[in-house]
């Protein structure tokens, strides 16, 4: 049987749509403060409807901020919240630190034999059509 989670553990637990919105989200990884929801749909290339649904899970995680601008009440914003910034920092410090222990047993040659690799790799990637 496997422990219960905490409150925060479980309030933590993301879809993949939901973490694939935060990267788009995230101003280090992302382009800009705050996106349009149909750049957002677009970005995470679903319909707005599902972009929607999960801005909305996101913003009652306290991840994400919704705003309309002044000048035309009717588009919606969507941007990182400082909760979500935050969590975004200590993910990608784990994710350096993973890194950073995979490749300390490594020779140098062999570190750059790897780098190299993941450079041709995600140079070469294609995204994979998603089912509508």
């Amino acid at each position: 049987m496997l422990p219960r989670k905490s409150g925060d553990e479980a309030a933590l637990e993301m879809s993949r749509e939901e973490i694939r919105a935060l990267i788009v989200l995230d101003p280090v990884t992302g382009s800009k403060e705050r996106v349009t929801m149909s750049a957002l749909a677009d970005s995470l290339g679903v319909p707005l409807s599902t972009a929607t649904r999960t801005v909305d899970r996101l913003v009652a995680k306290g991840l994400a901020v919704r705003h309309r601008p002044e000048e035309d009440r009717r588009v919606v914003e969507v941007g990182i919240s400082d909760h979500g910034r935050k969590l975004q920092d200590e993910f990608r410090d784990k994710r350096k630190s993973m890194a950073c222990s995979w490749l300390e047993p490594l020779s140098t040659a062999e570190r750059e034999l790897f780098l190299d690799l993941m450079s041709k790799i995600t140079l070469l990637a294609k995204p994979v059509p998603r089912a509508r």
